[in-house]
């Protein structure tokens, strides 16, 4: 996700049932700064999916900062 976006792609994970262990950003220096996160849900695949899905909802997806 962009830099801008943890928060939104936060809300809704932890709303759905997942939770955030981890945000990182492991090249130094790219334009724009991309996050990484690492996640944890416990349920059945299908609902954590949708949740995953309603999450990337919350990035822009062409990649313009």
């Amino acid at each position: 996700m962009l830099e801008t976006e943890p928060q939104p792609v936060r809300r809704t994970l932890w709303k759905n049932g997942i939770n955030i262990v981890a945000i990182h950003q492991p090249v130094v220096g790219e334009i724009p700064r991309v996050l990484f996160l690492h996640y944890w849900g416990v349920g059945k695949a299908t609902d954590l999916a949708a949740a995953v899905v309603a999450a990337v909802g919350e990035t822009k997806r062409d990649g313009a900062p």
